[in-house]
């Protein structure tokens, strides 16, 4: 999740406080709420790109894991691969192939041979730049991992634990004032009309007079709503109805994948092709090395909490814990209520982003 900060809100938060299921127009779409008040929300819980840190009693961490880095490493290595492979390959087999049936240009041998040793040329530097690209984007995401916190979510205290990038001084607020929501902003193209889903939190810091936004991109508004949903769930039912804390990736995850795929085979799931697929892809991707680099990149792990937050974090007996407020034990039954009777989180507040923003969009690129 990308956090920024700013003295003014596209939402305008701080002067007009939201509350679930409240929509507000920003220039660009459109954004639910679905706190402050976080009432059910009736979808299945997900844990998007494991960024559930750490899971225990006292308290949830949401960060970024080191999930999905060995397919990023395995991305930029096949796309390096891929534009050798053309280089070399074929480009000489284009250029050769334009020289049948003209009896006045050169050979078809001689000039496959010119254009490989232009491939050659052309796939070293060209190489080069793509092995750079790679690493500057590996390296990139790894730094701006370990030099951001984790935002902590304590169910004992019903609080909500931010830091700020580059401060030691936390931002903590009562769980249930939390803003969240899920916005879908739309932009139009020489091609069509685009829309992305959004899911945000905001944490407001009143000694300074600034709000320091969370968002992450997600492809469906189920998804959001799932994120949401899986936070909620720990703040008021505890750890053992969440999901548990990410795993983390490493060589051992491809020994497990090819385990994986070799039952599946012998169970008929996945075809001879597609064991040799599974072997071919692995080994243009450099076999074990993105697993390594996916290692690497777990030992930059997240930017640890400083001591100020520990007195903070300790467990709490069980008399002293935090009760949810009235207003949201109310509005919970009523809304679970209504999820009994075939309602969605949806149609429960009359909301539809999914349709309206991209009906309003595609018409007005028409005019």
């Amino acid at each position: 999740m990308t956090p920024t900060s700013a003295q003014y809100d596209e939402f305008d938060i701080q002067q007009q406080r939201p509350v679930a299921g409240a929509t507000r127009r920003f220039p660009t779409g459109e954004a639910l709420f679905l706190s402050p008040l976080p009432v059910p929300t009736g979808q299945i819980l997900m844990d998007l790109g494991g960024s559930f840190v750490e899971v225990n009693d006292t308290f949830l961490d949401v960060g970024s894991s080191n999930f999905g880095k060995a397919f990023q490493a395995r991305a930029m290595i096949g796309l390096g691969m891929m534009f050798i492979f053309s280089c070399l390959i074929v480009l000489p087999l284009l250029a050769g192939s334009t020289t049948w049936g003209n009896p006045f240009s050169e050979s078809f041998g001689d000039r496959a041979a010119g254009m490989f040793h232009f491939g050659v040329t052309f796939s070293i530097w060209g190489g080069r730049i793509a092995a750079l690209l790679g690493t500057y984007v590996i390296l990139s995401t790894t730094r701006a991992k370990s030099r951001t916190r984790p935002i902590r979510f304590n169910r004992q205290r019903r609080e909500v634990c931010f830091f700020p990038e580059g401060s030691d001084i936390p931002v903590i607020q009562p769980w249930e004032e939390t803003v969240s929501w899920l916005s879908i902003s739309t932009g139009v193209t020489g091609v069509g009309v685009t829309i992305a889903y959004t899911f945000g939190m905001a944490f407001d810091d009143s000694k300074t007079d600034v709000v320091h936004f969370v968002r992450q991109g997600v492809m469906t508004p189920a998804h959001g709503l799932g994120k949401w949903e899986a936070i909620r769930v720990y703040m008021e039912k505890g750890p053992e109805y969440c999901p548990g804390k990410a795993p983390y990736e490493g060589r051992h995850t491809f020994d497990k994948e090819r385990q994986d795929m070799h039952e599946e085979y012998q169970h008929n799931e996945r075809s001879a092709l597609g064991v040799g697929w599974w072997y071919l892809t692995h080994l243009i991707t450099w076999w074990r090395f993105p697993y390594w680099v996916a290692e690497w990149d777990h030992r930059f792990s997240m930017k640890s909490l400083p001591e100020s937050i520990s007195e903070w974090s300790k467990p709490l007996p069980p008399e002293q814990w935090a009760k949810p407020s009235q207003a949201l034990k109310e509005q919970s039954v009523k809304i679970e209520k209504a999820f009994a009777q075939g309602q969605d989180f949806m149609t429960y507040f009359n909301a539809n982003l999914s349709k309206t923003e991209a009906k309003k969009s595609a018409g007005s690129s028409a005019l």
